[in-house]
This record gives structure tokens, C-alpha cells and sequence, in this order.
């Protein structure tokens, strides 16, 4: 039976492999890895794992890699290809998830609601006021998509039905479908930032998207937009939005990842009553690990019987 090592607890036990899990309940360094996977057919990993040259070298039996998220800029996939090890990924079982957490951040940072709600535990709220805990209508209001892939062209859909929000999205080639069924427009990087009035960073993690979002672009954006990022945290400056916020610009932040996760306590950002951060769930629904732990198991089935994996990245 060949062996499996899972550096997290899974949402998912029928699987034909001898399946170990590493139980840190953190991502396990170098040597912890090692220990238990020297011998492995197969690594199921996460964002928060390093799986770089130095420890594949040392995996001479790993010949696939089944990694619990979309991302893989975590995994030195040159290495994989030059190698004959597979990579494979979890994509589109995530896509409701992410697209409904990041309408909650929207919808929660427009109305201040991490900030409403705990003056009625603590006491402070002591009455209603015409002027109390006013927030932003989404109504009608431009909705800029930073990378329109599954998850970006999903949250465009929700924002058309539930606010007929217009659709503004900046992308490396048009969807005319997309554009079609959203009345969607294509627009460049900063037009997108000067009209939105809130601005959603989907894309993924490149060379070229790494820090697409500094300072520059943080002041193009209108001074009561509204910013959610539940993409990747390096893809925006944190200490420039830092400093952008403290100049009282943007209205409000809703972040599901940040740079370093997790984010030190003394971190600015935390101490900022206008930033909104959420641990990193964007697929934490029950139903959606499920689903890709399932997708992890059905790809390293298919390769361990010769078969192309389903969702396969190298």
C-alpha cells in the first residue's frame, strides 16, 4: 500500500492509502516533515507548508503532491517537472465559498458591523442615534474585480442580483461571456481603482502580480472605497495600506490574508477600527473541505493508477 503523508487533519477518511497526518496544528517545519515522509508515495499540502528543493531532494520515493488549495507558489513546481513528480491542486470546489466570504467582508465593512456590534456587549451603545454607526449602501454602487477567473466572476454574479451593483473588472484577456451576462466592463488596473467604489483583489499570485497593489494604486482609489482582499496577502503592500489608512483614506479594509499569517498582534493593522481581518477561511465552509479533500484523494488515485489526475498543475 503506498504511503501518504498529510501535513494537516482532513475532512476525509476513505482513502486506499496508508495515510499518515502530521497533527501540529501549525505547519510543520522541515525536519517534521522529513521524519514522517521519507518514505512517501505522496505529500497532501497546504499553503503554509514549504515543500522547496531542499526537501524534495531529500523525498527520493515522492512522485505526487496533492496540495489543499488552488495556490501552489508554495511547492518549487521546476523541480516537480524536472523530476516526473505530480502536482495537482483543488480548484473550483472552492469557488462558493470564497465568493460568499468575501461578500460577507463586503457587506460587513460597509456597515461597520465588527464595529456596531460590540458596543451593545461592552455597553457603550446606549441608544439609537440618527447619526450612530452609519455605514455605506452597497446599492447600485461600482464594483471593481481585480482578476475575473471562477471565484471573481461568481462574487460579480452576487453583487448583480442582490444589489444590481455595476460590474467594473480588470483581467489579463476579456470574458466576453462574463461581460455579457454581468453587463460587465473591461478596464485598465487604474481606471478600475479611480471609479470603483468597492474593490475586490481576486487575482492570483504571480511574478507579476506580487505587490500589484502599493501606494500609488491605494491613492487612486477613491477616498471612501471600500478594499477587500481574499486572494493573497503579497499581493498588496501591507506597510504602504498602512500608511494610506493612517492619511484617513478608504473607508474601510476587509482582509482574509495578510503578510505574514498569522498576522503579529502588533501589527498596525489590528489596532485600525476601519480594518476588518478574518483567519484566512475563504474556503471554510464544511462543505467545501470537504470537497477538496475528496478532490486531493480522487487526483492521487487516478495517479497511482497511471492515470492523468483530474485537476493537475505539473
Amino acid at each position: 500500500m503506498k504511503k501518504v503523508v498529510s501535513t494537516r487533519q482532513l475532512p476525509y477518511s476513505n482513502q486506499p492509502f496508508q495515510l499518515e497526518t502530521l497533527e501540529f496544528g501549525r505547519a510543520p517545519t522541515h525536519s517534521e516533515i522529513l521524519n514522517t515522509a521519507k518514505e512517501a508515495w505522496a505529500l497532501v499540502t497546504t499553503l503554509e507548508d514549504k515543500i522547496n528543493q531542499e526537501l524534495l531532494k531529500e523525498l527520493p520515493n515522492l512522485k505526487a503532491i496533492a496540495q489543499f488549495a488552488v495556490g501552489t507558489n508554495n511547492i518549487d513546481l521546476d523541480y516537480c517537472r524536472a523530476h516526473n513528480i505530480i502536482v495537482t491542486n483543488t480548484p473550483d470546489v472552492l469557488t462558493e465559498a470564497t465568493a460568499e466570504l468575501t461578500f460577507a467582508l463586503m457587506l460587513n465593512c460597509a456597515r461597520q458591523i465588527h464595529r456596531a456590534a460590540p458596543d451593545v456587549s461592552t455597553g457603550k451603545w446606549i441608544g439609537w442615534e440618527p447619526m450612530g454607526h452609519l455605514g455605506i449602501a452597497l446599492k447600485n454602487k461600482k464594483l471593481g474585480i481585480v482578476g475575473a477567473g471562477r471565484i471573481g466572476q461568481r462574487i460579480a454574479e452576487m453583487a448583480r442580483g442582490a444589489f444590481d451593483m455595476q460590474i467594473l473588472y480588470h483581467n489579463r484577456k476579456a470574458h466576453l461571456d462574463f461581460e455579457k451576462k454581468n453587463q460587465a466592463t473591461l478596464l485598465s488596473l487604474h481606471e478600475l481603482l479611480k471609479e470603483s467604489d468597492v474593490i475586490v483583489l481576486m487575482t492570483p499570485l504571480t511574478p507579476e502580480t506580487r505587490s500589484l497593489i502599493n501606494q500609488k494604486e491605494l491613492l487612486l482609489m477613491k477616498k471612501d472605497a471600500i478594499l477587500i482582499n481574499t486572494s493573497r496577502g503579497e499581493i498588496m503592500n501591507q506597510e504602504d495600506l498602512i500608511d494610506v489608512l493612517k492619511k484617513d483614506h478608504l473607508f474601510a479594509v476587509g482582509l482574509d490574508v495578510t503578510t505574514p499569517e498569522p498576522l503579529p498582534q502588533n501589527s498596525p493593522l489590528n489596532s485600525i477600527e476601519r480594518v476588518l481581518i478574518t483567519p484566512h477561511i475563504g474556503s471554510a465552509t464544511r462543505e467545501a473541505r470537504a470537497q477538496m479533500a475528496q478532490l486531493c484523494f480522487d487526483n492521487l488515485e487516478r495517479i497511482a493508477k497511471d492515470l492523468k489526475p483530474l485537476t493537475p498543475v505539473s
